[in-house]
């Protein structure tokens, strides 16, 4: 090829690479690109020079792709860091009690039921009802003058007749009365945590709870 400034143009550093190399490189790299903006720049046509914009449109395309590919990179280390961080959180919360939304709670002999509710403005009229697998109302609490937001509740086994109910599990529902009428609230339940499981690279992080019951850990809504 012949060069406009004059003489032929080495064309030896465009040549096509070998098998090894191409196996190698499938990519052309930042110091290709370098080198081949040089060459353009050094064999150019000095009377019909390469303008400014599509110099700079080159510049511009090069350094986008260059840094979507270190973007890439930095957000890959950034899961990993988040996933071994979240696997950390969960490990240390086992054996502690956690508050998540349910309507069971486990009596121990040493042990009572504990929860929460979530009121959704002030009442004094809030209640939580304690009742039995066979559907006997065993306890009513009252929530007294709360104002809106979780509160909490704790049940030692005594039932409205001041006897001691035997250890066990048994139903939680909590509600409000308006005019009269009785409105259900939903309840939160404490429990402790028996097991942590990891999958997914830790994108999938879950809580096994000792009455069984597998939760992730956006479910939880505090660590008691």
């Amino acid at each position: 090829m012949i060069n406009p400034i004059g003489g032929e143009l080495d064309l030896s550093q465009f040549a096509v690479p070998t098998s090894q190399q191409e196996a190698q490189r499938t990519t052309l790299g930042q110091e290709d690109f370098l080198a081949l903006m040089v060459t353009q720049l050094r064999n150019q046509d000095p009377f019909q020079p390469m303008e400014n914009g599509e110099f700079l449109g080159q510049m511009a395309q090069f350094s986008t792709v260059s840094g979507i590919g270190d973007m890439s990179s930095s957000l890959g280390q950034l899961a990993e860091s988040l996933y071994a961080s979240q696997a950390l959180q969960a490990s240390s919360m086992i054996g502690k009690s956690v508050l998540t939304e349910g309507n069971m709670g486990r009596l121990a002999e040493d042990e009572p039921v504990t929860g929460a509710v979530d009121l959704p403005f002030s009442t004094s009229t809030a209640f939580v009802r304690i009742t039995a697998p066979n559907g006997q109302i065993l306890r009513e609490l009252s929530l007294g003058n709360r104002g809106a937001g979780l509160v909490n509740f704790e049940w030692d086994g005594v039932m409205a007749d001041g006897s001691q109910a035997p250890a066990g599990e048994y139903f939680i529902s909590a509600g409000y009365t308006d005019s009269g009428k009785e409105v259900a609230l939903s309840t939160l339940v404490s429990t402790k945590v028996a097991s942590v499981s990891l999958s997914g690279g830790g994108a999938n992080t879950r809580i096994t709870t000792e009455a069984g019951q597998e939760i992730s850990l956006s479910q939880i809504r505090a660590v008691m």
